[in-house]
């Protein structure tokens, strides 16, 4: 018997271990004084040596003990709640009452335990800033530590720990994610939050919402931020919506490329702030994505190459880089024909000198600074000119606004375009500086040899230039009804007989078709 007795007890300890791994373990500082939203009216603040604890289940157990003093202890049995319960720990044994600290033991019990949320978060919907407006049910200023996750099934994590001002994670599981759709909010203005290599383990297979979920709002205690934890090797294929979701995360910088994006249709306002942000992500799936807008805002130092992306289905990439200071890629690859507002874009991305002449803007409504402050030089700014003033799908009456300082060539061609956007097409747009283009010969040449009508609007010729042997033209009338036809014999097309309108010219050469668009005075 005496032999079998160190046996029983090896077993009874390997037991209470398996116990305790359990579960969900939490450290608060009751008298902690840190603003925090305002509590949901229906609660009363609690006391100094007091918490509200924002727990949702049936039946299930809370213990506590002070830490350093786990003499001072208490339990709660068969705990069934739907709203934030109050806690009472009594009269603290430590002596410096500020700084009297407690742990929280939450298990199943007899029952279940599988939600918390401390705060009532309403994004309120705006076209441009979805704002959250919060309301604290639960003590989220004093609750300082999740050590443990245990193996609670949690069942929703939306605004879980939202305001917990003081929260960090030091717990080396994981948390039971695996029915778990919705993490809006989840860590919204955690400030201290830091997070730990433990968090590149978590499932995120069955996460749909990702908004707002580690972002930060606006508020003035929000402080310093830490945040930087190794999440690149999440799994992201069932993510519909990551915007806001690291937001003003001032040190975020871990490297997402891995990231399958394939399913995400919102990432607007995703890397807002992020002013540490320069990672690649040329490897996302971009291909459902509708919203961009504001997605880099804010970030000077983000300069990667996004050629790559699939932005066919965007409709929105307003402040995509506003005053995204170190930016300078290419991005001519991008179908952006569907994009209807554009307004700020590259506002203030003082290092961005790239064309954006094959453009197809047919959708562009609002465009308003969308160019201001840039490092668009004379080529860059002139080709873009040029592009979008012969392309047959450019809209009218676009509002560019300032687009101070760019300078634009003094050839005729770039004049002739910058004309038609102004006069022809009824652009709004101030700020530009004619120039020679000096070191810029190829770019005029270029510019020059390239397949042109003039003038537009006409009254009884166009000439064409730079064709190569044109065959045949067609004229067609704005419904799309073939006017007139005929073969190319010289280098110009009498219109003399037609009426005023707009009409679309079609030139056949040998090798290509050429369409414009054109006024008949």
């Amino acid at each position: 018997m005496q032999k079998k007795l160190p046996v029983i007890i090896i077993l009874l300890s390997f037991f209470q271990l398996i116990k305790a791994q359990t579960e969900f373990i939490t450290i608060w500082k009751p008298n902690n004084t840190l603003q925090c939203p305002l509590l949901n009216p229906q609660f009363s603040a609690p006391a100094n040596n007091q918490i509200l604890f924002p727990g949702i289940g049936e039946n299930y157990t809370i213990k506590w003990e002070e830490v350093g003093y786990p003499q001072h202890n208490g339990s709660m049995l068969d705990v069934t709640s739907s709203s934030p319960i109050l806690i009472d720990f009594g009269p603290s044994l430590n002596p410096n009452l500020a700084e009297a600290t407690y742990m929280l033991i939450v298990s199943n019990g007899n029952g279940i335990f599988k939600q918390i949320k401390f705060s009532d978060d309403i994004i309120l919907p705006d076209p441009i800033f979805e704002i959250p407006n919060s309301k604290a049910i639960g003590s989220a200023n004093k609750i300082v530590e999740i050590t443990q996750w245990g193996n609670i099934q949690w069942t929703d994590m939306k605004s879980a720990f939202s305001q917990c001002g003081l929260l960090n994670i030091t717990a080396t599981d994981s948390p039971d994610l695996s029915h778990i759709t919705d993490a809006s909010m989840m860590f919204y203005n955690t400030t201290s939050l830091e997070g730990n290599s433990s968090m590149a383990n978590w499932d995120t297979s069955r996460i749909k919402n990702f908004k707002y979920m580690f972002g930060r709002g606006t508020s003035s205690f929000l402080g310093a931020d830490n945040f930087s934890p190794p999440i690149g090797t999440w799994d992201m294929s069932a993510a519909e919506d990551i915007s806001y979701m690291f937001m003003k995360r001032k040190s975020f910088n871990e490297n997402l490329n891995n990231w399958n994006t394939s399913t995400i249709a919102n990432m607007a306002y995703t890397f807002a702030e992020c002013t540490a942000f320069n990672q690649p992500l040329d490897q996302w799936n971009t291909s459902k994505v509708k919203n961009m807008a504001y997605m880099f805002h804010f970030i000077p130092n983000f300069n990667q190459p996004l050629n790559t992306w699939n932005t066919s289905n965007v409709t929105n990439m307003g402040h995509m880089f506003h005053d995204v200071s170190s930016f300078n890629y290419p991005l001519n690859l991008w179908d952006v024909s569907n994009v209807t507002e554009m307004n700020t874009m590259f506002s203030g991305a003082s290092a961005f000198n790239q064309t954006l002449k094959d453009w197809n803007i047919k959708s562009l409504y609002s465009a308003s600074s969308m160019i201001t402050k840039t490092g668009m030089d004379c080529g860059s700014y002139s080709t873009t000119l040029y592009g979008w003033a012969n392309h047959q799908d450019t809209p009218n009456n676009v509002v560019l606004g300032s687009v101070f300082p760019s300078p634009y060539s003094i050839d005729p061609s770039v004049i002739d375009a910058r004309n038609i956007l102004l006069n022809t097409k009824g652009w709004i747009f101030i700020g530009d500086t004619p120039t020679e283009c000096k070191g810029l010969g190829t770019m005029e040449s270029s510019l020059r040899n390239q397949p042109a009508i003039f003038p537009n609007p006409v009254d009884e010729v166009i000439q064409l230039k730079n064709f190569y042997n044109p065959t045949r033209y067609l004229i067609f009338d704005t419904t799309g009804k073939l006017v007139t036809k005929d073969d190319v014999s010289k280098t110009f097309i009498n219109v003399q007989s037609l009426a005023k309108g707009n009409y679309i010219l079609q030139v056949m050469t040998k090798d290509k078709n050429y369409t414009f668009k054109f006024i008949k005075k």
